[in-house]
């Protein structure tokens, strides 16, 4: 039996795409099997660093009420956990992700990634648990990773986790910024009978695109305390996941063709909420203080590489 835990990191200006999120996870559950397992473990962060209430025209009460009404909504899941940040214990998703992993890596069997702007075919998660299913029988990979597809984004080293069908149009094309999200799940519906789970020879994800990590492997990698916020965590889980690769370990990057998440890209700046709340994390304040977490983790990126790789030649 699988029990995928998805974490999810919200700001206030980020609701609306979280319950929309919520929605489709929904209708997605409807496809589950009876043994597959979702816990839903989100957090509504109104830390003041982040927000400024004082100056913002909408009330900390209104996000907590629709908070709230969101998880009555999530009762069909095995379990939730909908906590609120009122300080500064949580800046960003790199510590939603490390406190979730370390508290329970050891009651889950898989972690996914989702950030709150993605959009994501009906069929999902069953696809999900199938593949899940389908690499424990093979039982040829202590630790893995199962992603799905994503349109041609970014540069060539992105290829190998982009469907086929996309490739032709060529970062310039910026598909990604025009492709219709709601119409993924016509998309995804049409290929049904090309879906599948193919390993694949590299190790390269999105962190927050429906990633989905089995649990032994983020507690063996982790997310170190020296990456504060935003930045760069999923570049070191790669990294460290790389070497796991390049010296024999177990570890295996799957696949799911055919079944395709992006980012709302086409209707990013449609948002009532960022002329209503004082946000710091946006304009040159946001761009600054990302820079500052950035920075940070910059600077502790290559000595924490070096203490993971003495901690797995510690334990091997």
């Amino acid at each position: 039996m699988a029990r995928l835990h998805i974490i999810s990191h919200c700001l206030p200006r980020e609701i609306d795409d979280f319950d929309r999120m919520l929605d489709q996870l929904h209708r997605s559950a409807h496809f589950l099997e009876k043994d597959d397992e979702v816990v839903l473990d989100a957090t509504l962060n109104l830390s003041d660093k982040l927000t400024n209430w004082e100056q913002s025209n909408i009330p900390k009460e209104f996000f907590l009420a629709k908070w709230e009404m969101m998880e009555r909504k999530a009762d069909w899941t095995h379990k939730n956990i909908f906590d609120v940040i009122d300080d500064n214990s949580v800046l960003g998703c790199n510590d939603k992700r490390r406190n979730s992993i370390r508290k329970y890596a050891d009651t889950t069997s898989h972690f996914t990634y989702m950030d709150c702007d993605i959009f994501f075919p009906i069929f999902m998660l069953s696809y999900i648990f199938r593949s899940l299913s389908a690499i424990r029988h093979r039982g040829d990979s202590k630790y893995h990773i199962v992603n799905p597809q994503i349109l041609k984004l970014w540069d060539e080293s992105w290829d190998v986790i982009s469907n086929d069908r996309w490739l032709h149009y060529g970062f310039d094309s910026f598909i990604w910024k025009t492709y219709d999200h709601y119409a993924l799940d016509k998309e995804c519906f049409d290929y049904l009978d090309e879906v599948g789970i193919k390993p694949i020879p590299t190790i390269k994800f999105g962190g927050g695109l429906f990633c989905t990590f089995s649990s032994n492997l983020l507690k063996l990698v982790d997310i170190p305390d020296t990456f504060p916020g935003y930045g760069l965590d999923d570049t070191f889980v790669a990294t460290c996941c790389s070497y796991l690769l390049a010296n024999g370990y177990p570890i295996q990057q799957y696949l799911l063709e055919n079944i395709i998440v992006m980012e709302n890209k086409k209707y990013k700046f449609e948002n009532p909420y960022v002329k209503l709340l004082s946000d710091n994390t946006l304009g040159d304040g946001g761009n600054a203080m990302k820079k500052e977490f950035l920075k940070v983790a910059e600077a502790n990126f290559e000595n924490e590489v070096d203490n993971f790789i003495k901690r797995v030649h510690d334990v091997r």
